[in-house]
């Protein structure tokens, strides 16, 4: 299909931007309804993908939209509208490529947000833009074993997982949210998305839509929520054992008031790198263990946390698999 039928250049009257409308400006840019006037060499510099959206100031529908604009003759990119590009997305991009308001590490993550999508190869492919916005929200949602949800900015994080999961973000980051929002957010309250539910099925018709999450992203939530509690529930339900017998009936003696019951009370079972590490902070040479034990038991349960972020990579990758893009 031409740039200018996948357009729809005529179906729909031309907003001219009063923002993005330079006088020296060499190219229409057509994001129905949208037209913007900007230089085409900086857009050339970042994509090779506006080359194969330019029609000449002699097409039909370029002397239509020069028309309609009161414009002299001039080269049009008609941006296609299968690409999918937000008009807020690509005016944050065109702020960013003019200095009005370029991303930078202390950028509003609204900002990154609308950088990472249109930047992306999925869109106009600004590789080294993308690999910077990418950079950013790794630097903003990191990822480990440690208890790191505490860290990350929770009103984004339904947000920053869809990215993750649609953008093809630095694996750790999409490990970290998914288990950010699968152990500490209520993301499908209905359970409307939950594979193992009673009459579920790979496309709930009538499941309300997520206003931030896809089906596809919910139900790799509820498949990683499930692995995580059938694998941590054994474990937290064994008493740890210390070097010393007498350390050992003591830590036995804690384990369901001190342990289990404030895991059952938080939701603990589900969130095992937290629940870990509170296991690891509690002070349990107060409570009489000595302090060699102490240590042999925090770093066993160190080594579990570790243990449970390496299985986050298989969990994800199999429920991946299971639930492939739409």
């Amino acid at each position: 299909m031409s740039p200018n039928l996948a357009n729809g250049i005529e179906s729909q009257q031309p907003q001219r931007s009063h923002r993005f409308w330079f006088d020296d400006g060499s190219v229409l840019v057509s994001l129905v309804p949208s037209v913007y006037k900007v230089h085409k060499s900086i857009l050339d510099r970042h994509s090779t993908k506006f080359a194969s959206w330019l029609l000449d100031a002699t097409d039909p529908a370029a002397l239509t939209l020069s028309r309609a604009l009161n414009h002299a003759k001039i080269q049009v990119i008609a941006i296609p509208g299968d690409q999918h590009i937000a008009t807020e997305d690509f005016e944050t991009l065109l702020a960013h490529l003019y200095h009005d308001s370029p991303l930078r590490h202390e950028s509003s993550f609204h900002q990154l947000s609308c950088i990472l999508r249109v930047s992306s190869p999925q869109q106009l492919g600004l590789t080294s833009l993308f690999e910077l916005a990418n950079r950013d929200l790794v630097a903003l949602f990191p990822g480990g074993p440690a208890p790191f949800t505490h860290r990350h900015p929770t009103e984004y994080l339904e947000e920053a997982l869809e990215l993750a999961m649609q953008y093809d973000i630095h694996l750790e980051t999409k490990k970290a949210l998914l288990y950010s929002v699968a152990t500490s957010t209520n993301f499908d309250p209905k359970g409307e998305y939950d594979p193992s539910g009673p009459g579920s099925d790979d496309t709930p018709g009538s499941a309300a839509p997520h206003l931030a999450l896809s089906p596809r992203t919910l139900r790799i939530c509820h498949r990683l929520l499930a692995s995580l509690i059938a694998d941590f529930t054994p474990v937290l339900f064994t008493v740890g054992a210390a070097s010393h017998m007498a350390c050992t009936d003591i830590v036995a003696d804690r384990w369901m008031s001190d342990v289990i019951t404030p895991a059952l009370a938080d939701g603990g079972v589900g969130r095992p790198l937290e629940t870990l590490a509170r296991i690891t902070a509690w002070p349990w040479n107060e409570k009489g263990v000595c302090d060699e034990c102490v240590e042999s038991m925090r770093a066993e349960w160190s080594e579990m946390a570790n243990k449970v972020w390496e299985k986050v990579s298989g969990w994800v990758e199999e429920a991946e698999q299971e639930f492939c893009r739409d």
